[in-house]
């Protein structure tokens, strides 16, 4: 009897239950076990550190005459060349994070060990911003530095990146948000449509259909809209041409893609909390 009280206790005690650290550790020996996560998130990474330098060493090397890399952005443009397939990568990453559960019914066990559905949701995005924000940070100081190390041997004038320039550490924090905020989206989508297939269509849809959409518009509501579309803020968040170039400056963009990114995980973490598992 003494024993069966202890355990009762035990069990009941505070803290004993699922904590948000608790589900993200869960959530990370998920994402770390599957082939498939480790792949794509590796790709990913190998895309962005090593596009950008390539294409610099082509700038460099080119017997013809080369691109003209006028400015810092544009230098800093060729060093993240590989961001946007990075970023379809890890947003397919984030899709299946979430839908390699529900074939199998797993996400019945998760939402048995995890039984508050907002708990269950923000450890999945717990567990892939910690897997992903160092990966995608160590990427692109690499893409950086490895682009600045090839250009400053360059023969003709090249932009010199420094990392005592501000563009050059935007770019950092802007390229984190880039990639991570699309791969929140893929989980968001996940949730909502259960489908890897499904989600990985409407997370391209997103990216590349919804421009084109709106492209068709009349003009007046086109260029009223535009601004504020997913793909054309991330875009404006990664744009640092000097001079006033076309939509948001990258401070405003930056929020309009946070707030697309609350918003998806908002909905996503409504409709598990309205539908069953």
């Amino acid at each position: 009897m003494t024993t069966i009280h202890s355990a009762s206790t035990r069990s009941s005690a505070p803290g004993s239950g699922p904590t948000l650290s608790r589900a993200t550790h869960s959530e990370l020996i998920k994402l770390r076990s599957l082939r498939a996560h480790v792949v794509l998130l590796g790709t990913g990474a190998l895309f962005l550190l090593a596009l950008g330098p390539i294409q610099a060493i082509g700038q460099v090397l080119s017997k013809a005459e080369p691109e003209p890399l006028g400015t810092v952005s544009a230098a800093i443009s060729v060093a993240l060349t590989g961001g946007t397939t990075t970023a379809l990568l890890v947003g397919v990453l984030g899709v299946l994070s979430v839908t390699s559960e529900f074939p199998t019914a797993l996400i019945r066990t998760t939402l048995w060990a995890v039984p508050r559905r907002g708990l269950a949701v923000t450890g999945k995005v717990a567990a892939l911003l910690t897997l992903l924000v160092p990966t995608i940070v160590l990427s692109t100081v690499i893409a950086l530095e490895a682009t600045r190390q090839v250009l400053a041997r360059a023969d003709h004038p090249m932009p010199e990146l420094s990392w005592s320039q501000p563009s050059v550490w935007w770019s950092l924090l802007a390229m984190m948000l880039f990639a991570t905020g699309w791969a929140l989206l893929g989980q968001a989508l996940g949730w909502l449509l259960r489908s890897a297939v499904g989600a990985a269509f409407a997370l391209l849809g997103l990216m590349f259909a919804l421009p084109l959409v709106v492209l068709a518009l009349p003009s007046g509501v086109e260029h009223r809209v535009w601004p504020y579309l997913l793909s054309e803020a991330g875009s404006s968040m990664m744009r640092l041409q000097e001079g006033n170039p076309a939509g948001l400056a990258p401070g405003p963009a930056a929020l309009v893609w946070l707030g697309w990114i609350v918003v998806g995980l908002l909905l996503a973490t409504w409709a598990m909390k309205r539908r069953d598992a």
